[in-house]
């Protein structure tokens, strides 16, 4: 049976990159196309996203989406990426926020502020939580949240050198790392419950992360 070459592109990541709108009827298309899509993925889910449906919301040919979206995988890759970025800008704010002051935060007040920063963003914003489950169901779109991991990971070593008063440290980045993946699986987990057990699963996830902190602080300090 032959396939389309267009549309059968989700396994490929080079594929997924459409034309770049340069005009600015083009760029307010585009912006168009995207807000319909991520419309649909909150009322129905990434799964049932299909391209026709934009098209006939957006009122335009489905031939203008391909042109600059090969597939839903593209559309889906592109509001992740930009959710990722307003995350790492979260979080960027959210350090310098917990380390202006002229003493370095308890552990406790830090675990606090940044995962209930990081939180937030996903329990406060459906549009948020729904690409980012968009992301994860689809398996060309994994790397994205790998990428992610790896890069708040590098991010988070300065800081934690702060808090935990050490000047360097061999396994601080096999930490961040862990950090940086445990938080986000606790997140996604969290945001599957209902409360009470929401609070609970994230206050449990906070004490571990203080205790673990807390232990590596006090090898530190024994070295």
């Amino acid at each position: 049976m032959m396939t389309n070459p267009i549309r059968d592109t989700a396994a490929s990541p080079a594929a997924l990159l459409g034309r770049r709108p340069r005009q600015e009827r083009s760029r307010l298309r585009v912006e168009n196309i995207l807000a319909i899509a991520l419309r649909l993925m909150v009322e129905q889910g990434a799964e049932a996203l299909a391209m026709r449906e934009i098209a006939r919301r957006a009122g335009v040919q489905i031939s203008s989406i391909y042109q600059y979206f090969p597939s839903k995988s593209a559309i889906i890759r592109e509001l992740a990426q930009r959710d990722l970025a307003r995350v790492r800008q979260l979080l960027h704010e959210a350090v310098d926020a917990l380390l202006a002051g002229p003493k370095t935060p308890p552990i406790g007040t830090a675990v606090d502020h940044l995962v209930d920063a990081y939180f937030a963003h996903y329990r406060d914003q459906p549009e948020a939580l729904a690409v980012w489950a968009g992301a994860q169901s689809d398996p060309s779109l994994r790397e994205l949240d790998q990428d992610d991991t790896r890069s708040t990971a590098e991010f988070l070593v300065a800081p934690l050198l702060h808090l935990l008063g050490r000047p360097s440290w061999d396994g601080v980045h096999a930490l961040s790392l862990l950090i940086s993946e445990v938080t986000g699986a606790a997140a996604r987990l969290a945001l599957s419950l209902e409360s009470p057990l929401r609070e609970q699963l994230i206050a449990q996830h906070k004490a571990m992360l203080v205790a673990a902190l807390e232990s590596h602080k006090a090898r530190g300090r024994a070295a």
